[in-house]
């Protein structure tokens, strides 16, 4: 038997067979390998062309939809393995409605796959915030954190660049109020420099991040001053004079004594703070009154102290008056000349002592050492004299009326 021969022998049969085996496959395949439906969640959403709303000076947040759910249907092979890496969502921000929304698409990452898949989006609609765009300017502060070498304190700080200039959604820029730098000068005696990435806070001292805001400089270069420190005694020093019938009974100040802090050359020069224009003209009750050390500090010199304030209380008293009558045997005329007569006439001459009533009480007209000094007065004249009073602590005095010594030369009856 030839070739031919076997190859047609019962050719019917294995024509058969092979239709069979196909149909077997075809069973097994669709048993095995069948569609199924699968939900793939959370696929990240990327905005293309947002740089189209930063030209209009808009600024965007995705208020819904930055990501999306998919139903996927397929072959169990094909669908089966499949999770959210395998699949690209994209919005158009080009295409934005007058609603802010834009259509979300979703197309597998292996384009083969495309046609092998039908993908239905849950919600393909990606909502927009949109605000306006502004830019703000802002200095830069420096935060000094750390002790420095004991006998030392920082001086001066700056920073570079000393202005930033931020943008962002507006709402979120009117939150700034402070751009600083941080800075370490624990143990540190020597002027340093350092660099320190540039920190955003609100007003209640939170940092705030925001991937929308934008700033000039990132990083700020600080210059650090070191001073050395000294302990000096604050001086207090009153100007001017209570109301009538008042006067100053204390004055207390605190501190007593400050720490400053300054190059060593215009330390040196520094012996005290004189705190000297504290003004009590006119008061008639107790003062308090605070003023910072700074403003008394020379240039070059700042305060060492957390706290710079000197708090000053004058404390005043009310004064009494007593008035004296004065007589002739109460002044006392001294540098008389032997060859003088002298005449002494007081016309309503009086003495007022005003002080604290329980001093005044104890004072008598004596203890004040009236005196009248005519030495250099000369025969043949009248005068009107001034009174030398002798000075009592706490008390002052005042006069009225007038006091005259007539002088006359002593006549000489020695006869010849």
């Amino acid at each position: 038997m030839n070739i031919k021969d076997r190859i047609f022998k019962n050719f019917g049969y294995k024509l058969l067979s092979v239709f069979f085996a196909c149909l077997l496959w075809l069973v097994v395949m669709n048993t095995s390998d069948y569609q199924t439906t699968k939900e793939i969640n959370n696929i990240p959403v990327s905005q293309l062309n947002g740089d189209v709303l930063n030209e209009l000076d808009k600024i965007y947040e995705v208020a819904k939809g930055d990501t999306v759910d998919i139903v996927v249907k397929g072959r169990r092979s094909v669908v089966g393995n499949l999770s959210a890496s395998d699949f690209i969502a994209t919005a158009d921000l080009s295409e934005m409605s007058i609603t802010n929304t834009v259509q979300i698409n979703v197309v597998p990452v292996d384009l083969s796959l495309k046609n092998q898949l039908s993908i239905t989006i849950v919600d393909n609609i990606m909502s927009l915030n949109l605000e306006e765009k502004v830019k703000v300017q802002f200095p830069t502060k420096v935060r000094v954190s750390g002790e420095p070498k004991a006998g030392y304190t920082v001086g001066m700080t700056t920073a570079s660049p000393n202005i930033i200039t931020i943008e962002g959604p507006k709402s979120t820029v009117e939150k700034i109020t402070e751009v600083s730098a941080a800075v370490d000068v624990s143990g540190e005696s020597e002027d340093f420099d350092a660099y320190s990435y540039l920190t955003i806070y609100d007003a209640y001292g939170k940092p705030i991040t925001s991937e929308k805001l934008t700033l000039s400089d990132n990083e700020a270069k600080i210059t650090v001053n070191m001073f050395p420190v000294k302990t000096v005694p604050v001086v207090v020093n009153l100007i001017g004079a209570p109301a009538d019938g008042f006067v100053v009974e204390e004055t207390k100040f605190s501190p007593e004594s400050v720490k400053i802090a300054a190059e060593r050359s215009v330390l040196n020069s520094i012996e005290e703070i004189d705190v000297n224009n504290i003004s009590v003209s006119g008061i008639n009750e107790d003062l308090q009154q605070t003023v910072s050390m700074n403003t008394y500090l020379p240039d070059g010199a700042i305060c060492a102290e957390d706290e710079d304030d000197i708090v000053i209380s004058v404390k005043l008293a009310e004064t009494v008056d007593k008035t004296y009558d004065v007589t002739k045997s109460a002044i006392k005329l001294v540098g008389k000349d032997s060859h003088y007569n002298y005449k002494l006439t007081l016309s309503s001459f009086k003495l007022i002592a005003t002080g604290f009533d329980d001093v005044i009480q104890e004072v008598k007209l004596a203890d004040f050492g009236m005196t009248v000094d005519v030495s250099k007065l000369s025969a043949g004249v009248n005068y009107n004299v001034p009174v030398n009073i002798k000075d009592i602590e706490g008390v002052s005095v005042s006069t009225s009326g007038s006091v005259n010594v007539e002088v006359t030369e002593i006549e000489d009856n020695t006869e010849e």
